[in-house]
């Protein structure tokens, strides 16, 4: 599908969008989506979930969207709000000023998404050895997938640290960010334990890249988690990660890097 064609069809769907917007009642209790609307709003959203995620690989829209009708549904009816048809409108409407704008920003994502190899895992990792070979080897003889350690990957002449990072990353469909105990910070008069700096960075460009979708979050018990990353898949282990090893399966499934066996 081409930009003008994705373009028209968010045309459509604002379209439709804004007549189930149209067609709300009001009453003493509030507003309400039409009878006939409630199936139709929920089918919409289905698909413009498959469009954005067909058309532009892995980014944000389909989970704002997903949160948006989520968080619709959220009443004692357990009918479509207004606000949340509104809000799934204002997405759809920022995506195609997105699209005008960036009239290259489809080629750029396809061609980025051809260099990702869908096997290629990269594992953000601190001091703990033990853990990310842990998780390393539980990737690729469990899970028959190509694990990315930045460390063991060769170097290419002159490069940065930050560059070859973004070259090995660049390949991969999925990242698994290893959160481990490892820096001992005071603040406040209060000690507590967290993930090195570079584990923090390396887990926000790839938010950044592949979305919310294409990250997991393995916590150990201990490590302090920044608030920012709340609305990430998130696994927490005791002592070893394959505690979690049956959950991540699950999530990779989910997130198509794996097939269901």
């Amino acid at each position: 599908m081409d930009d003008q064609k994705i373009i028209d069809e968010l045309k459509r769907y604002e379209s439709e969008l804004s007549a189930i917007l149209a067609r709300f009642s009001s009453s003493s209790s509030g507003l309400h989506i039409a009878s006939g609307d409630d199936p139709k709003f929920r089918q919409y959203v289905r698909e413009l979930i498959d469009l954005f995620n067909d058309t532009l690989g892995r980014n944000s829209y389909p989970a704002q969207i997903a949160d948006e009708a989520n968080e619709g549904v959220s009443n004692w009816l357990h009918s479509p709000s207004y606000k949340s048809v509104e809000n799934i409108l204002s997405v759809v409407r920022a995506a195609q000023t997105r699209l005008k704008r960036n009239p290259d920003l489809l080629a750029r994502r396809r061609a980025a998404q051809n260099l990702r190899h869908r096997e290629n895992i990269f594992i953000i990792h601190g001091r703990n050895e033990a853990k990310w070979r842990e998780l390393k080897d539980i990737v690729k003889s469990q899970f028959m997938l190509n694990p990315i350690v930045l460390i063991e990957e060769p170097e290419r002449g002159s490069e940065t640290v930050v560059e070859k990072f973004e070259r090995y990353a660049e390949t991969c469909s999925y990242a698994i960010a290893l959160f481990t105990p490892d820096d001992e910070v005071t603040s406040g008069g209060e000690t507590y334990l967290q993930a090195r700096p570079n584990v923090v960075y390396e887990l926000g460009w790839f938010c950044g890249r592949l979305g919310r979708p294409g990250i997991m979050l393995l916590l150990q018990t201990g490590t302090t988690l920044f608030s920012d990353f709340g609305g990430i898949i998130r696994k927490e282990f005791s002592k070893n990660v394959s505690e979690k090893a049956g959950e991540i399966r699950a999530s990779l499934v989910a997130a198509g890097i794996i097939d269901r066996s």
